[in-house]
């Protein structure tokens, strides 16, 4: 992806107090949603003219399934800037193949994908199960060596502001339960978690497994088993019980929060006909006495446009490229155009599709859709300064 020049005159994420001197912790927040997760990473390189130009940090980062690991990734290299640490997220997702990400050979993922695709075909949604299509020990050793040469994320080793990081995983059970891994620079007061919907373990340091455990999609990637104070439990992808941890960030006690949403739940929402609060059945259903917390500043970005036809015409113009692309689950694709259409087969493929024309080009988009919230937000920013003065005027 070409560099980009930076641009100093767009508006920061500071609200009226910090003006005057009073700074309010900042977190990042980073859902699941596949391959898509590139897209984050052109989104964060847009910020950081911000970031920078504001001598700003964030104090929490954490994240959801895929947004997991791209939050590891930034936590343990932003004791070198933030810009060396989205550098570090662009090369990680510029050089991703279905062979360089997964072990094994294609023939045999390729017959797990085929018995998974009938087995999704007849009964939808993330079943408990230990058969997946794929082992992504290679992309795993590969996050642990980026972690270890940013000198890991213990408290003592990250940057010094950043005071907490965390992954949203799912204990896989009779009962399916979220799980939080934290790991802190202070003790957290159990009153934290009054009216939360998940439990929390906190632990000295965080490494890949971790982030593997919150992206263990059942049927996709294999769940992964970490030996805590309760014990050794099994966890799934943290998508199935918060796929944006937002809450979670507010507890910490975040005061502004930036997300980055690649889900495109809002747009399948859309399609459908459904309203946005709708939930899957598969997903944990919060308990009657919890309540979600929500921060006073908010700075949403997720992708405004679906990306099932940038995943075409990178794609679509090569029988060879497509297959190298969707790999071992183009027998999912199969069924899915026969089911429901060539274009929404494709837009379900955008979350596993590993394609270097095709990352490019979502970390392109995450950059400019970015640049132009900012731009949209800056306007806003100013009309509403505008409108106080006038008041005060009158």
């Amino acid at each position: 992806m070409k560099r980009r020049p930076r641009d100093h005159s767009r508006p920061s994420f500071k609200t009226t107090a910090e003006q005057q001197g009073e700074r309010k912790k900042l977190a990042l927040v980073l859902s699941g949603g596949g391959a898509r997760a590139a897209y984050q990473a052109g989104a964060l390189r847009a910020l950081i003219p911000h970031i920078e130009k504001n001598n700003d940090n964030f104090s929490i980062i954490l994240g959801s399934s895929i947004g997991a690991i791209n939050g590891l990734i930034l936590a343990a290299c932003l004791n070198r800037g933030f810009e060396e640490a989205v550098n570090q997220l662009e090369q990680l997702w510029r050089i991703r193949t279905f062979r360089n990400t997964f072990s094994g050979t294609p023939t045999q993922a390729f017959m797990r994908a085929i018995k998974i695709s009938i087995w999704q075909y007849m009964s939808p949604g993330p079943k408990p199960t230990s058969s997946a299509i794929f082992d992504p020990t290679p992309l795993m050793k590969q996050v642990d060596q980026v972690l270890t040469e940013h000198g890991g994320l213990s408290p003592e080793k990250r940057h010094p502001l950043l005071e907490t990081v965390g992954v949203m995983t799912t204990i896989e059970g009779a009962e399916r339960k979220p799980l939080l891994f934290l790991s802190s620079t202070e003790d957290r007061d159990k009153q934290f978690l009054d009216g939360a919907s998940f439990e929390v373990c906190q632990v000295p340091t965080l490494t890949a497994k971790h982030g593997f455990a919150s992206a263990a999609l059942p049927s996709v990637l294999p769940p992964v088993e970490l030996d805590t104070d309760q014990g050794v439990i099994r966890l799934v992808d943290g998508g199935i019980s918060q796929n944006v941890p937002v809450d979670p960030a507010v507890r910490l006690g975040a005061e502004r929060v930036i997300i980055v949403d690649i889900s495109g739940r809002s747009w399948w929402l859309d399609h459908y006909g459904e309203p946005h609060d709708t939930r899957p059945t598969w997903e944990v259903p919060a308990g009657l006495q919890t309540f979600c917390m929500r921060p006073p500043d908010t700075f949403k970005l997720k992708n405004q446009v679906p990306f099932g036809p940038i995943l075409k015409s990178s794609v679509a113009q090569s029988t060879r490229k497509f297959i190298e692309a969707v790999g071992p689950t183009w027998p999912v694709f199969k069924l899915l155009k026969s089911k429901m259409g060539e274009a929404l087969a494709y837009e379900v493929m955008s979350y596993v599709a590993l394609d270097r024309d095709y990352l490019i080009a979502l970390m392109e988009l995450g950059y400019s859709e970015t640049r132009r919230m900012l731009t949209n937000k800056a306007e806003i920013d100013f009309k509403k300064n505008e409108d106080f003065k006038e008041l005060a005027d009158l």
